[in-house]
């Protein structure tokens, strides 16, 4: 193993050996370069990690994939070999990594890294690049530098903590050298988010890329709305930089803060670091709010704020594809780990499915002609860039006004690569189940597909009964559960339009818990 203080090429490395009795959550190399050649990434897990019945479902679709895998290889096959290897890694996925994580018996992982670490050097035959260990379960990546082949690597290292139940099977895939250095990257990207929300460690500026600049929109209004108090638990659903946070916090109130933009999280733990353990930072989905917070034993909470929509620091970067202002790739992408782009959509969907989103999420009167105009251009070279697509469009609709023709587009394909109005209706649903009798929950949105499904929402579970021509009287409404707070939206304040024009179009609506549902 190469020593992770000096990585292959003159990459800087992440991460040392621990000391006897010190623990090590994983090393991995931060550089630009790429390992030279063919890489592996092997999967090892405890014996009583996975359930057996997806164990046994896991072998068997793994024998036949490697049956069929081995007979394109002899055919010579290479697009059908590297099909069924994707389908190999996503069987893996979706079969297994789910319940990895789930507590078992034996002994965490985690607390022997460093003889896990240990074991690396001691077997000979590769150049482990990096590694994650987990309660039950570890990551290796490496190249092969002997004449051994993975399978003999795999024992060794087992056998380097012998009194450790090992499962008798584990997961190998390889790996292109960019590939390899791109999963390294995300694991030192998440140790490093690991070390700033457990106040364990520090991010330096060049650690932590772009500042993060975001201005909070109604920030007094939506917090006065959820009568913050010492003692009481608030979800900040969409955290960013922390602004709404920060003032719940500074009120007293404890804070669970939810986003899936990993730079949102570095900021708002930067920011409200202060505050110690009344802030709580999750990495994720705020449509999957109620299931995340159940994971940490949070029951029920006491107020759930929501500001939908794109951060002024996405926005900003011209890296994430948000804008067409500056030109960047065509991304859009909340969470940069989601598969899909803005470009995967652009060129591979069909020119139906691009006009139907663009007037459904963007009320494109012009739909068809753009999409129509998209799937020519891509015919002779994919659409990458956002100023490319911005041109297509506007070639279908020429400028006049102020509002550029391709801003609805932007907007409908942003919240088709998102599915924004997906999340939000479940984070509503999740929302209102979470809070406790007399909690509320705030939420601001910024155009009115947003604002239409919020205030539909609102109007279903705050009516106590529900009539019908059909029926000769009113009956009990059986989604009430709450009570208006605002029968009109509250909207931003001249002073405040003044100092942040993007306020211009936000609405806030608030409801008040005010029984089970």
């Amino acid at each position: 193993m190469r020593s992770p203080s000096a990585g292959p090429s003159g990459l800087p490395g992440r991460g040392e050996v621990p000391d006897e009795g010190g623990s090590l959550q994983g090393s991995a190399w931060v550089g630009e370069e790429a390992p030279p050649g063919m890489c592996y990434e092997v999967w090892l897990w405890l014996d009583d990690a996975v359930d057996a019945e997806v164990l046994e479902d896991w072998k068997a679709r793994k024998a036949a994939l490697s049956t069929e895998m081995r007979d394109a290889g002899i055919r010579g096959s290479r697009k059908k070999l590297g099909d069924l290897e994707n389908e190999l890694a996503q069987c893996f996925e979706s079969c297994v990594a789910g319940v990895l994580r789930r507590s078992v018996g034996c002994c965490a992982l985690r607390t022997r890294a460093g003889d896990m670490a240990r074991g690396f050097e001691a077997v000979p035959g590769a150049v482990v690049y990096g590694w994650d260990v987990e309660p039950n379960f570890v990551r290796i990546w490496l190249e092969l530098s002997g004449e051994c082949g993975v399978d003999s690597l795999i024992d060794g290292w087992k056998e380097a903590l012998p009194d450790v139940a090992w499962s008798p099977v584990c997961h190998v895939r390889g790996l292109s050298g960019r590939d390899c250095a791109a999963a390294l990257r995300r694991l030192s990207a998440a140790m490093m988010e690991a070390g700033v929300a457990n106040g364990s460690g520090t991010v330096s500026a060049a650690e932590a890329g772009p500042e993060f600049r975001h201005v909070t929109v109604l920030l007094e209004e939506s917090v006065d709305a959820l009568l913050p108090a010492e003692g009481k638990v608030i979800v900040d659903a969409t955290l960013g930089g922390g602004g709404h946070s920060e003032l719940l916090l500074e009120r007293g109130a404890t804070v669970w803060g939810i986003d899936q933009d990993p730079s949102a999280r570095r900021a708002a733990c930067e920011r409200l670091a202060r505050f110690g353990s009344r802030f709580r930072v999750l990495a994720g989905n705020f449509r999957n709010a109620g299931a995340m917070l159940r994971e940490q034993g949070v029951e029920a909470v006491d107020g759930v704020l929501a500001d939908i929509g794109i951060s002024s620091h996405q926005v900003d970067t011209p890296e994430r594809g948000f804008s067409f202002r500056e030109d960047g790739p065509l991304d859009m992408r909340m969470n940069p780990e989601s598969a899909r782009s803005a470009a995967v959509l652009v060129n591979e969907a069909s020119e139906a499915q691009i006009a139907d989103w663009l007037w459904k999420y963007g009320e494109e009167r012009a739909s068809r002609s753009i999409a129509r105009a998209i799937v020519k251009a891509r015919e002779s070279a994919p659409i990458e860039t956002t100023r490319q697509l911005a041109s297509i469009i506007e070639g279908v609709l020429p400028r006049h006004g102020k509002q550029h023709p391709a801003t609805r587009s932007f907007q409908a394909l942003r919240i088709a690569v998102n599915d924004e109005l997906g999340a939000l209706e479940c984070l509503l649903e999740s929302g209102v189940s979470l809070l406790k009798a007399g909690g509320r929950m705030a939420v601001i949105s910024f155009h009115s597909l947003e604002d239409r499904a919020i205030k539909q929402f609102f109007d279903k579970v705050s009516r106590p009964e529900v009539d019908r021509p059909e029926w000769p009287e009113p009956r009990p409404n059986p989604e009430y559960c709450a009570r208006l707070v605002n029968r009109k939206p509250i909207l931003p304040s001249e002073a405040e339009l003044a100092r942040n024009p993007r306020a211009r179009s936000a609405k806030l609506r608030v409801i008040e818990k005010v029984s089970p549902r």
